[in-house]
Formats: C-alpha cells, sequence, structure tokens
C-alpha cells in the first residue's frame, strides 16, 4: 500500500471506531468494540472468515472463549465487524502481515491457524471519564502458542493508555504493585500503526486506564487487535 491509500484506510478506520457499540459487559467502562474471527491456512495462503453468529439482540455477532485467560469474562458474544472493514486493505495487510511474524514457531507453518481480530475504543467524553481495559490487570490473552498483535489506529486528546509488559508471574498485578527492576518494557503508543506484539507464553502485559486530555474536544485511543493460535480440533 502506498501513503495515500493507508491514509485513506486510516481516516476510514477512525470514522467506524467513532461508530462501535459500547461493550456490554461493562457499559460504564467506556469501552466500545467490535470482534471477527477467520481461520488462516498458511501453506495455501488463504484467510477465510468463520460466518457470524445471529444473535437476536446483536445481530450478527462473534463468541469468544477466553477460558481462565480473562478473569474477568469467560465466554463473551460480541458484535461483528462488518465484512467491508474485513476486506479494507489496510486490516488485511495488518493481519497478514501479524501471521507472517508467527511462522517461526514451531508447526505454525503446518496447522490451521485461528486469527481473533479486534476493534477496540476507549472513549472518554467528559473530564472526568475514565476508560478501561479488560482485564484491568497484568494479563495472557492466550496460551502457551498463542500472539497477540496490537496497532493503533487512532490516539486523540487523551492522557495515559500506557502499555507494560511484565514476567509471566505478574499476572493479575497493577505495574504499580512491581518494583521497577520487574517491568521489563513501559511504553506508549502514540501516532497511527505503532505497535506491539506479546507471546503470551513468555510475558505479561497491561494497558493504563486513559482519560481525556486537555482540550475540550473529545478523546480516544482506538486499536485493531489481532490474536493468532493454532486452531484447536474438536473432535
Amino acid at each position: 500500500m502506498d501513503e495515500t491509500q493507508v491514509d485513506r484506510s486510516l481516516d476510514s478506520l477512525a470514522g467506524f471506531l467513532g461508530s462501535l457499540p459500547p461493550d456490554r459487559y461493562a457499559p460504564t467502562a467506556h469501552r466500545y468494540r467490535r470482534h471477527a474471527r477467520a481461520v488462516y491456512l498458511p501453506w495455501a495462503d488463504t484467510l477465510s472468515w468463520l460466518p457470524d453468529v445471529d444473535d437476536p439482540d446483536l445481530g450478527p455477532a462473534v463468541e469468544y472463549d477466553m477460558q481462565r485467560y480473562n478473569p474477568e469474562f469467560a465466554i463473551r458474544r460480541f458484535p461483528a465487524i462488518p465484512h467491508g472493514i474485513r476486506a479494507d486493505p489496510l486490516v488485511q495487510s495488518l493481519v497478514r502481515f501479524d501471521l507472517a511474524e508467527t511462522m517461526w514457531s514451531e508447526g505454525f507453518a503446518r496447522t490451521p491457524l485461528s486469527v481473533g481480530v479486534g476493534c477496540v475504543l476507549l472513549s472518554v467524553r467528559g473530564a472526568g471519564d475514565e476508560a478501561l481495559s479488560t482485564p484491568n490487570v497484568l494479563h495472557q490473552d492466550g496460551g502457551e502458542a498463542c500472539f497477540t498483535f496490537v496497532h493503533l489506529l487512532v490516539r486523540r486528546n487523551v492522557v495515559g493508555g500506557v502499555n507494560y509488559i511484565a514476567p509471566t508471574r505478574c499476572v493479575g498485578l497493577l505495574p504499580e504493585e512491581l518494583a521497577p527492576s520487574v517491568i521489563e518494557s513501559e511504553f506508549t503508543l502514540e501516532q497511527p500503526l505503532d505497535s506491539f506484539a506479546v507471546h503470551n507464553s513468555r510475558v505479561s502485559h497491561h494497558v493504563t486506564t486513559v482519560r481525556r486530555g486537555a482540550g475540550d474536544a473529545e478523546g480516544g485511543r482506538g486499536i485493531l487487535i489481532v490474536a493468532v493460535s493454532p486452531l484447536v480440533k474438536q473432535l
């Protein structure tokens, strides 16, 4: 993609993020989201989106089973990302880039891969609003063979949203509960397409609360999350 195409996609995705519905599991957390799931066949280089669930309240929806990795919620159902957004050239490029970055992992090139894609906005309209991630502690998003990629799409008039990486033994804790020497990395995604990735078997991670900045305009931090892991066989 050239720079003009990237800018066009970022503008489109920024508008889409502004239309996201609130997280039904935490309606006061100022968190808005949609999700989708796909299967990737590395040997054929094919990415196929799984059919949505027809939910009577949400419409097209996607179901996630976080098992023990989200102590706040296990099985959740989210509104689906529309197919037009899934087909956006930048979304496609980011997902495929992330997939390529996992091919070094043992067996990944020879097994179907589960791909979870999420669009999440932490939005703060009022001066006292606080937008929270979930779980709101250091955590892992999956097991030994799970990778999580985070790409910033929008950051405007906010403070906070600082990312922390720490050892796996820190799961369930907040960064301020750790000695500085324990924290492996601390950084903030500032510009569109600033990104990071974690191999969930090796580290825990956390993003701090987002608050509105000095301006009067609504603040927001919007990201694209891509989770990659081997597809679990169900017999």
